[in-house]
């Protein structure tokens, strides 16, 4: 009864808090990452974990300092041009689309039009700041990303430790199959995580070029870096990428070009499906499309866009443990149904079978 009540009281303080969760959760995604990487480097240089993990974190921020320094100023530019002229864009489109139609539109009406347009975005999908925030899910400022990357670096350096630290809490006769579980769900979201970076850069550096070159979009760069990363939330994160291109497109462009956007990352998106996924995550989740939906939908009911991102790996591993405990029923061949005997020629109906007239009935 005592334990009950612990258990509870925990998951109680646990959601009361549950606004500092981000910068850990980041952390073990980057320490899930990194671990292969910084044990094989250790094993070759033979030299300690917390120097391979040194090593390895200073060449990541060089490198990460070397991208902003090149793309940041051109990223902040183009993102800050996109939110100030959201209510030009907004009329450009709506004029565009009138006069396409044919409906006769005066200033004003495509200006109130437009504001509820911009009303009804910021309603259904969220205002400017709320948007930001999905890549501001390092928390609050500075310490957020210090939290986040010493608690990866703790979680590298330590992993074999905070292993052992939860393990203690589980029955002696059950350690090894939580182990097993465990390591098979390590391999799992690393090749996961791993994957979902490979597809962010390849969709980005695409939708860059037929952004940039074939549709001379102002704000490809940063429309592309989106489209990337929304890569990473299944089926609603495709869409948002996808109407934001073609919105921008359409405000800068006419709306001739709706087409064309939409075909190009149709394909790359089919591309994607059939070439790269296989290649890179293969059958690392094996989730139904209706789980993922409404995965996603449960995980941005409870915490938002940190829980549309990490709902997928949740709901797998999930599965993985389900599928541990309850093993899936393999399909079985049934023998043939046995064939029927066949009938007498004569039955009930036959005239053979009828009872013979008396001389009464004559």
């Amino acid at each position: 009864m005592v334990r009950w009540v612990a258990f509870f009281l925990l998951i109680w303080f646990m959601y009361q808090i549950r606004e500092i969760f981000p910068p850990f959760v980041v952390g073990a995604v980057i320490a899930y990452l990194l671990l292969p990487l910084v044990r094989y480097v250790s094993q070759q240089t033979k030299m300690p974990i917390s120097a391979a993990v040194l090593m390895i974190y200073l060449l990541i921020g060089g490198a990460i300092f070397g991208l902003c320094w090149f793309f940041g100023p051109q990223v902040i530019d183009q993102a800050t041009n996109l939110v100030n002229q959201r209510q030009e864009m907004a009329q450009s489109i709506v004029s565009q689309v009138s006069t396409a139609f044919g409906w006769q539109m005066t200033a004003e009406e495509v200006q109130k039009a437009a504001q509820d347009l911009l009303s009804n975005l910021e309603q259904n999908v969220g205002t400017t700041n709320e948007l930001v925030h999905i890549g501001g899910l390092l928390s609050k400022g500075f310490l957020g990303v210090l939290v986040c990357v010493v608690s990866s670096i703790y979680l590298i350096a330590d992993s074999h430790r905070v292993g052992q630290f939860f393990l203690r809490f589980v029955p002696p006769e059950r350690r090894d199959m939580v182990t097993n579980i465990t390591q098979q769900t390590n391999v799992m979201l690393s090749r996961y995580v791993r994957g979902q970076i490979i597809l962010i850069t390849i969709m980005s550096t695409v939708a860059w070029i037929f952004l940039h070159f074939g549709f001379k979009l102002k704000y490809a760069l940063v429309i592309a870096i989106a489209s990337g990363f929304l890569e990473i939330i299944p089926v609603l994160g495709p869409i948002l990428a996808t109407s934001i291109a073609t919105i921008v497109g359409v405000a800068q462009h006419g709306i001739g070009v709706a087409v064309g956007i939409i075909a190009c990352y149709m394909l790359a998106r089919w591309a994607e499906d059939f070439l790269i996924i296989p290649r890179i995550i293969g059958h690392a989740v094996e989730l139904h499309p209706l789980i993922v939906i409404f995965a996603v939908l449960c995980g941005e009911v409870m915490a938002g866009a940190l829980g549309m991102l990490i709902a997928i790996p949740v709901a797998a591993c999930i599965k993985l443990i389900i599928d541990f405990f309850y093993p899936p029923v393999v399909k079985t061949s049934l023998p043939p149904a046995p064939e029927l005997a066949p009938q007498p020629a004569a039955d009930a109906l036959s005239p053979s079978a009828a009872p013979p007239v008396t001389s009464a009935e004559s």
